[in-house]
This record gives C-alpha cells, structure tokens and sequence, in this order.
C-alpha cells in the first residue's frame, strides 16, 4: 500500500512539473529572445544577417553590419533611426546604431517606411573588439520598450 501511495505521488509531482514547464512556454514573452520576425510599435522586424569580423589588432573596436528587413504594419509612417537600434554583446550590454545602409551598401539618413511599406538593408554598430554580439533590440520609436532578436 505504501508503495503504491508513493508511486501516485511521484506521478502527481511529474504530471505538475510537465504542467509548470507547457504553462510557461505558452506564456512567454514573444519579445524577448526570439529568432524572428518581431514586433515594437507598428514595426515588424527579421534580421537577415550578421556580420562583425574580427577587427586589426591594433583596433579598440570592430565594426558589426546587421541586416534587416522592417515592414511598417501600422497606419501610418514610421521613422527608422539607426541610433535608436542597439547591438547586444554577451554581457547584455546595449550599443546604439552608428549608420544606417540601403539594400545597396549606400550609407543613408533616417529612412521614413509608409504603411505598408518594407524597408531592407543593414544597421552598422561598432562594438568593443573583445565583445561578441549576441542579440539586437528593435525601437519602433525612442520612447518604446523594444523587441530583441537573437542573431544567426
């Protein structure tokens, strides 16, 4: 009889453990971590590609080129500014966007997305040569929470 007891409650634990582990998975926060795409604001955004090569010895930093694609799901126009974007490294630290690329290589100013429009080309970040990038938090706007991405 008693083991009979402790078999049905070794069971009961197990069953509650599995039940706590779907529960959270089902209610984590969509925001934070994923692979893409994600949404802040109105903007929905994918990285397309990272690369941060290794810089020159004699470099303090290197330059990271992250490629985007936005699309503007919101009825109305939506600025992207590249300072506003921030680079994560492994100890969660944020670095702001230095420019902003076109799907060309071209350097351009702050682009404005119509509704409905997409915009794809490349955020450029420069980040401590010893640092690794891990992620990249997405502003729809200066004053949003932000979404993070993990990089490929």
């Amino acid at each position: 009889m008693f083991a009979g007891c402790l078999t049905a409650l070794v069971i009961a634990v197990v069953l509650m453990v599995v039940l706590l582990a779907v529960l959270a998975w089902l209610f984590r926060s969509p925001a934070v971590g994923e692979d893409g795409p994600v949404q802040d604001g109105k903007l929905r955004f994918a990285v397309t590609s990272a690369k941060c090569p290794k810089p020159a010895k004699a470099a303090a930093e290197r330059t990271c080129q992250i490629g985007v694609q936005i699309r503007n799901v919101g009825e109305e126009a939506r600025v992207l500014y590249p300072g506003q974007q921030k680079l994560i490294d492994e100890d969660d630290e944020l670095h702001g966007g230095t420019k902003l690329l076109d799907q060309g290589g071209k350097e351009i100013t702050p682009i404005r997305i119509e509704a409905g429009a997409s915009f794809t080309g490349a955020l450029v970040f420069e980040l401590p040569k010893e640092l690794e990038p891990v992620g990249l938090e997405v502003h729809d706007s200066g004053l949003s929470a932000g979404a993070r991405l993990n990089l490929p």
